[in-house]
């Protein structure tokens, strides 16, 4: 029976051949089918973890502070969706699985659209409404990785599936952070730029900017300096929009309360990075060593400013690196950048860039962030420089199995075996 089987398998062609000859059941290399593969089981672990953590501690996150707001508006009045007070009223409800109480660096500091977003749950079970929160964040980002990858299900797979598996997309569905929605529509605002489709383009940065705007200081700068400046005043617009709505609906109490929190949680030694030097003392000399960070990444999108992908990438890096108040599921933004940056063959230095930049994002979960703050600024000027670079380095072009254009081909949908 043996010799039968292995005879009738001479015999028969080979998986990839037979595989190949089939123009609508294509595999892809074993190169990037082991990635999916190893991705794909951490994203399980990560989806079991994440149920089990729901069913027996399901408001031990952040998505809990953003609920209790959009309740204290729904109660009270949104003039009361800041006041910390209200919010611990609420907060007492969720007994022994919201044990932390509000404080300075555990209160609503979001502007309201997301808490006006999680209001329409409000009237479903807590449980459900987190399971909906983090289908919608997943989805987000599928739907931007398609974008960015084009029809290759390849490589959105492998894109996807390993941008989920990487700690800062993992911590962020943990605490119920809107990164990954957010970095969503940053890509979404690109896509419609980059197809003229500018009006778009800032409605949706704007909407990013009305979420989370310490992670998109600097994107609108950038169109404007790659030309898209329809795009940045329709950003200018829809912001205006926005804050005047923010304004006409929280009223003087709600506006006055907001500032009043802000401050309180500033005065919070923690909520702000600590500088290496303090020359002008501690929060000058961050003010003043951010801003120098974020100079150089303008300057940066300047001379990169014919490719708006790769200037978007060194914005999003620049705003990271530049910022004050920084959280790990912030590093999201680091996996778009890297998404946005590699729009070609992959080199030497690209693969030792994500490489170390995979590393860095990694450590944070065990507690060790030093690598990842070291490789911040390193990769800013990585990203500002990559364009002279490119091609010097690149004894891995034939990364791809058809020859070292992996990332083009992926996007225009060619076959990669």
């Amino acid at each position: 029976m043996a010799t039968a089987m292995i005879s009738l398998a001479l015999r028969r062609p080979s998986l990839p051949q037979a595989v190949r000859r089939g123009p609508s059941n294509r595999l892809p290399p074993l190169r990037i089918a082991i990635p999916i593969v190893v991705a794909a089981w951490a994203v399980l672990f990560e989806a079991w973890r994440f149920v089990g953590t729901v069913s027996t501690q399901p408001g031990n996150n952040d998505f809990r502070v953003f609920y209790l707001a959009a309740e204290a508006g729904a109660t009270w009045g949104w003039p009361h969706m800041y006041d910390p007070s209200k919010l611990e009223l609420l907060n007492q409800s969720f007994g022994v699985v919201g044990s932390a109480n509000i404080a300075p660096l555990y209160t609503y500091l979001n502007p309201p659209l997301l808490a006006w977003l999680i209001a329409i749950m409000t009237p479903l079970p807590f449980s459900l409404d987190l399971y909906l929160w983090t289908g919608l964040n997943v989805a987000a980002i599928a739907v931007a990785s398609g974008l960015v990858f084009g029809r290759s299900r390849s490589a959105w797979t492998l894109a996807f599936l390993s941008s989920l598996a990487l700690w800062p997309a993992a911590f962020a569905i943990e605490r119920g952070q809107p990164e990954l929605l957010l970095y969503a529509l940053v890509v979404a605002s690109w896509w419609c730029a980059q197809r003229g489709h500018q009006r778009w383009a800032g409605v949706l940065l704007g909407l990013a900017s009305c979420i989370k705007p310490q992670d998109v200081i600097l994107l609108p700068a950038v169109f404007f300096i790659c030309g898209f400046r329809l795009t940045a005043l329709w950003w200018l617009a829809a912001t205006g929009v926005a804050v005047a709505l923010f304004a006409a609906v929280l009223g003087p109490t709600g506006i006055g309360t907001y500032g009043g929190v802000m401050a309180w949680a500033a005065s919070d030694p923690s909520f702000t990075a600590a500088p290496l030097l303090s020359p002008f003392g501690p929060r000058a000399s961050l003010l003043v060593g951010q801003a120098v960070f974020a100079a150089i990444a303008l300057i940066g999108v300047w001379l990169n400013r014919r490719s708006l992908r790769v200037a978007l990438a060194i914005g999003i890096v620049g705003t990271l690196t530049s910022a004050v108040h920084l959280h790990e599921y912030d590093y999201v933004g680091l996996v778009v950048s890297a998404w946005l940056a590699i729009d070609g063959s992959m080199s030497l230095d690209d693969i030792v860039w994500i490489g170390t930049g995979i590393v860095s994002g990694q450590l944070p979960a065990i507690g060790i962030r030093a690598a990842i703050l070291i490789w911040l600024p390193l990769s800013l000027g990585f990203l500002i420089m990559r364009g002279r670079w490119r091609g010097r380095l690149n004894p891995l072009a034939a990364f791809h199995p058809r020859g070292p254009n992996m990332t083009a081909s992926f996007r225009s949908g060619q076959s990669e075996s």
